[in-house]
């Protein structure tokens, strides 16, 4: 089996293309972009059976993490998960219709919201990242523990570096 990927031939194109240029940085860029799509259209498929998009599921399990009481305001929902800005009142509307969140005037902010989750959206969110770790584990199995500690701190320290400059 060959260890080329379809980005490691966009590298090589381009290095016969403009041998002046360095193109090692798509290479990072490209993975973890087809990386990403992939492991989001496997997820889809493990969360579809649960009645969750990935929206919804990233919503749930925002509110789960939070800890009790499970609520927060519609800026933190966006803040700690990885949905759009524009994205999150439309699924709020969505999980809220489902019964698995409701909406609370916010005690501090008379023009604030709290979404805070309900009984049935903790159980669900519980079942549901029972499912994704395992599903992504699963995904993650044919790389060595070692090899994944690595790519763990070496994404990191990527991210840490753009999160910095921002």
């Amino acid at each position: 089996m060959s260890n080329t990927d379809s980005i490691e031939i966009f590298i090589s194109q381009w290095k016969k293309a403009r041998p002046d240029l360095e193109p090692w940085p798509v290479g990072i860029l490209g993975r973890t972009q087809r990386i990403s799509a992939h492991l989001q259209a496997r997820a889809v498929k493990w969360l579809s059976p649960l009645g969750l998009t990935w929206e919804s599921f990233s919503l749930l399990v925002v509110l789960r993490r939070s800890g009790p009481p499970y609520a927060l305001r519609p800026t933190d929902i966006y803040r700690e998960s990885l949905l759009t800005s524009g994205a999150i009142t439309n699924r709020i509307d969505q999980v809220e219709k489902k019964g698995w969140v409701k909406r609370y005037d916010s005690p501090n902010d008379r023009r604030g919201v709290i979404v805070r989750l309900t009984p049935a959206g903790r159980a669900l969110a519980d079942r549901a990242i029972e499912i994704h770790l395992r599903e992504l584990a699963a995904q993650f199995s044919r790389i060595s523990k070692k090899d994944r500690q690595a790519l763990l701190d070496g994404l990191g320290k990527l991210l840490h570096s753009l999160e910095s400059e921002d």
